[in-house]
């Protein structure tokens, strides 16, 4: 099992630590023990060979202390109590648990990691918190960062450069999404890399400007100054901006010791690539501004505009952006809010609408599907790219309209079925549409009974899939991840996380595996969300039985803590209403488009971003619009909070 929290242990047991008196544990921690852990981790019982009964206040003992972390983790997880447990904690019980654990280690010299910063663990912040009103007054804590820039802006930086493979190519989402903090370093193999491709397109973009050069020699300009328009040129194109007097000075000696060494236009070659190369080229910088009144760092407004074009482009700032930046009659969130409208509603240069359908892709996370293998099989010609041609398609027609948005993406009957614009004339099979089906430009509504929304349209359900199966597990571990704001641990490094290959067993047979006890306390909060979607075959399809016998389709939801979705279901339709109709859902919709948008996971003092954004989407009838713009507008894009270290040291006489 990963320990979420990692503590070393090193410390309190070299200097002997002894046991604190904690009156907290008497009154709180031990009646916690009671009621939720010990009927299962106590003297009679002991399951996974872990017994509870006995724990102190004390970190003194080393698989004591050991054992208090398992128990920080379980309860993070949700791991525990099991879902078969009689009485399940509150919210606020369970993290009163938590806090003293944290706490208490601490005390004990034992340092504890936590990890809800880091990606893939967004969801370990308490949901109830940040949707608390009580939390709305919090400040943003969230300091500076240094985030390199997307695949797609190096490439638009390099543009006609030969870019056999792109340095910065992102890897697939791991829980959030590909752009993320903190998630990509640069290393030196990245650096000879993007050295080069910077040289490549520099020689060519110098020979290019010799031509200007030549032109401003002939009408009377001397050479440096025709340099110097060329640097200044090559400035604006990268950079958006004109070089200040040094940065112009030390250009030049470079232009001309490379020049006097390699010869003309290698001079400029070499000023081009140092543009390039600069790290304000490379990275977005954030908080080089001034502190305001409750000492948060605001961002200036050229890293606002910068910001806001990297969140909805791949492009550094264009000039309206800037322009509209240089207002000092609007405030930089007036000008935000107007700039994201116009970018969003550009249609010559659908960009920002392109990113608004990047975050579904990610999200729901279909394109995978382009990338699971399926044997072609006699009556049905699998071809992935066209089912994701056809969510994309759905996506933006929603977007489109865009009212309701989550829940429309989640219950829809209508679907894009773009049969001519494949070369794969067989793609209606996947649908269950007859092969002489007559495509159409409009959506075709499918029966209630067939279809809902993007968890059954064929590029979901082979996207979460295996080559040779259908894979409950994988899809309701999405579920219980996107739509329900849990935590799953990854699978422990021990387990053989193989099904029994039973090929007269139905795959709900052959996962009665996973019923284990050291196996259920995790399954049992992906089993259940996942097998109402064996209503469809592994490529997608809609079918009534699997191998020869009736489909079960019946599952039952226990413990998620989201009011109205626990309970008996009786197929995917019955639990994908229960999912759109859910506020809970709906709010961690919320957090995720904040993540892709921000580029990190939220805090607890991001409470009042969060719910004023969902307050706009809820106002504005479910607009995807409008949520975007209040989180491009709020308080956790304007602001950094101060460094810690640096705001003790400034606060010392």
């Amino acid at each position: 099992m990963m320990i979420l929290r990692f503590f070393l242990l090193s410390i309190a047991f070299a200097t002997g630590a002894g046991a604190f008196a904690d009156d907290q544990f008497d009154k709180d921690i031990q009646p916690f023990l009671k009621t939720y852990c010990v009927s299962c981790h106590g003297e009679e019982t002991q399951k996974g060979k872990i017994r509870l009964d006995h724990l102190s206040a004390s970190m003194a003992d080393r698989k004591e202390a050991e054992l208090w972390a398992r128990c920080l983790e379980a309860i993070e997880f949700g791991e525990m109590p099991s879902d078969k447990a009689k009485k399940f904690p509150t919210k606020s019980e369970a993290r009163l648990v938590q806090d003293w654990i944290a706490r208490t280690l601490d005390r004990a010299g034992l340092r504890v990691e936590d990890k809800a910063d880091k990606e893939g663990y967004g969801n370990l912040v308490p949901h109830d918190l940040l949707f608390s009103p009580s939390e709305s007054k919090r400040l943003v804590d969230a300091a500076a960062r240094l985030w390199r820039i997307s695949p797609k802006a190096l490439a638009n930086t390099v543009r006609g450069a030969r870019m056999v493979s792109n340095p910065f190519a992102l890897d697939k989402p791991h829980g959030n999404f590909r752009d993320f903090k903190g998630k990509y370093t640069f290393n030196s193999l990245m650096a000879e890399q993007v050295t080069e491709l910077a040289l490549a397109h520099s020689l060519k973009e110098a020979q290019n400007a010799r031509k200007m050069i030549v032109q401003m020699r002939e009408k009377g300009s001397t050479i440096d100054e025709a340099n110097q328009e060329a640097i200044k040129r090559h400035y604006h194109h990268v950079l958006r901006r004109t070089p200040i007097e040094n940065e112009m000075d030390t250009l030049m000696a470079l232009l001309k010791k490379v020049d006097a060494d390699l010869g003309v236009p290698r001079g400029l070659q070499a000023v081009y690539a140092a543009i390039i190369l600069q790290p304000e080229t490379l990275f977005r910088f954030e908080g080089t501004g001034e502190s305001d009144e409750e000492g948060l760092v605001v961002l200036s407004r050229r890293e606002l505009a910068t910001s806001l074009a990297f969140a909805l482009t791949d492009l550094p700032p264009d000039t309206n952006v800037l322009r509209a930046f240089e207002n000092e009659e609007l405030s930089p969130s007036q000008i935000i809010r107007a700039e994201t409208r116009r970018l969003l509603d550009d249609e010559k240069r659908p960009t920002a609408r392109n990113r608004m359908l990047q975050f579904f892709q990610e999200y729901f996370d279909y394109q995978k599907a382009e990338d699971v293998f399926k044997d072609q099989v006699q009556g049905h010609r699998h071809w992935a790219p066209a089912l994701v041609y056809d969510l994309n398609a759905l996506v933006m027609h929603v977007l489109k309209k865009d009212k309701q948005v989550f829940k429309t993406l989640l219950t829809t009957r209508e679907y894009l079925v773009y049969v001519n614009s494949h070369r794969d004339h067989g793609n209606p099979l996947v649908y269950n549409l007859p092969p002489d089906w007559k495509p159409t430009p409009k959506p075709f509504r499918f029966p209630e009974d067939q279809r809902m929304g993007i968890l059954t349209h064929p590029a979901w359900l082979v996207a979460h899939s295996t080559n040779f199966d259908n894979d409950p597990i994988r899809r309701g571990h999405w579920i219980r991840y996107k739509l329900l704001g849990g935590n799953i641990p990854d699978i422990p490094i021990t387990v053989d996380a193989k099904l029994p290959e039973e090929p007269t067993w139905t795959l709900r047979k052959r996962m009665h595996v996973t019923r284990e006890e050291a196996c259920y306390k995790c399954h049992s909060k992906m089993n259940p969300l996942g097998m109402p979607f064996e209503l469809y075959d592994h490529y997608g399809r809609f079918r009534f039985d699997e191998l020869d016998k009736p489909v079960d389709v019946t599952s039952k939801i226990l413990n998620t803590g989201v009011p109205g979705v626990d309970g008996e279901v009786n197929g995917p339709f019955e639990l994908i209403e229960r999912l759109a109709n859910s506020t809970h859902c709906e709010q961690v919709f919320v957090r995720y488009v904040f993540r892709f948008f921000l580029g990190r996971n939220e805090t607890l003092g991001d409470a009042k971003t969060l719910q004023e954004a969902h307050k706009a989407y809820v106002d504005n009838d479910g607009s995807m619009e409008a949520l975007v713009i209040s989180l491009l507008s709020s308080d956790s894009f304007l602001y950094r909070a101060k460094p810690k270290q640096l705001a003790q040291t400034e606060a010392k006489p």
